[in-house]
């Protein structure tokens, strides 16, 4: 992984009093929560550590957000899902997101004095714009957002777009509570996207139709698996909620199927992983727990 533009990742730290202690509550529109399971909070510490720990592995400048005390008094256990909070361009602009679900609303206001610190300039959305980060996602070679449709709202969707100064915006639907458990691009070295992998069965053939139009106008290779069983889609949606950049994409568990290794094979594009099965629980991933900031 070399002659390519680092980006920083934000993450969060850990809540002093444990994550959700009493047990999770999970929010109506997300099949992947587990409704009061309780996380064993040794194992948890240990995977947040590891993901520190990959990050560095690939020599990753780590800007940490401290989870603050009023986060845990209100019970926002979720803002550890860094994603969720803003998104950035390479002119070190980030626009915060506006949440749809009440649970989560203001969440993103306790990053902000550390973005500012770390001198990147703050925008917001307009009232009427909702916008979650893991709806997202953003390509910087190709100044090019994609954007789901399941937890945002198309005001939201297209200003961000306009604050973020993007060359183009793409909408994909999907039934995925977040467009990053639906689709993950995939980067070469010199972050061009490549290549998409697509969760199909979370598309019906219209969305899909879309999708495909999308990738073949940008030359993104579909590299398309479906699954049956709702298990089974929410395991491999899990492990395709990746961290993706050049030439490496950082997973929660191994991508075994053999479209997703042969391409990344022939791409020279490194597979790894980091546990988080605590983190799935409340239905993140690796994803969801890293923000690149360029």
């Amino acid at each position: 992984m070399i002659n390519f533009l680092k980006p920083k990742i934000a993450i969060s730290s850990l809540p002093q009093s444990g994550w959700w202690p009493d047990g999770i509550t999970a929010y109506q529109d997300n099949d992947m929560m587990s409704n009061g399971a309780h996380p064993n909070q040794l194992l948890l510490k240990e995977e947040h550590l590891s993901l520190i720990k990959i990050l560095k592995k690939y020599s990753l400048e780590i800007i940490n957000i401290p989870f603050k005390k009023k986060l845990e008094k209100d019970k926002k256990y979720d803002f550890v899902f860094m994603r969720d909070h803003f998104v950035c361009n390479t002119n070190k602009d980030v626009v915060m997101c506006n949440m749809k679900l009440s649970e989560r609303v203001d969440e993103g206001e306790f990053v902000i004095s550390n973005l500012e610190n770390a001198g990147y300039n703050i925008s917001f959305l307009n009232n009427d714009c909702i916008a979650e980060g893991g709806e997202f996602f953003y390509l910087p070679k190709e100044n090019i957002l994609l954007a789901g449709q399941c937890r945002n709202n198309l005001k939201g969707a297209e200003h961000m777009a306009e604050k973020l100064k993007v060359s183009q915006l793409y909408i994909i639907p999907s039934s995925g509570y977040h467009l990053d458990t639906s689709i993950s691009p995939i980067f070469n070295n010199n972050y061009d996207c490549i290549g998409i992998i697509c969760a199909k069965e979370v598309f019906n053939d219209k969305q899909f139709l879309n999708f495909s139009t999308i990738c073949n106008k940008n030359n993104w290779d579909i590299i398309e698996v479906e699954h049956r069983s709702q298990i089974e889609s929410i395991q491999f949606r899990t492990s395709m909620n990746s961290l993706s950049l050049p030439g490496l994409l950082i997973g929660s568990s191994a991508l075994n199927d053999t479209k997703i290794i042969d391409f990344t094979s022939v791409n020279n594009i490194i597979l790894d992983t980091t546990p988080a099965s605590q983190f799935n629980l409340s239905g993140g991933s690796i994803h969801c727990l890293t923000n690149e900031l360029f």
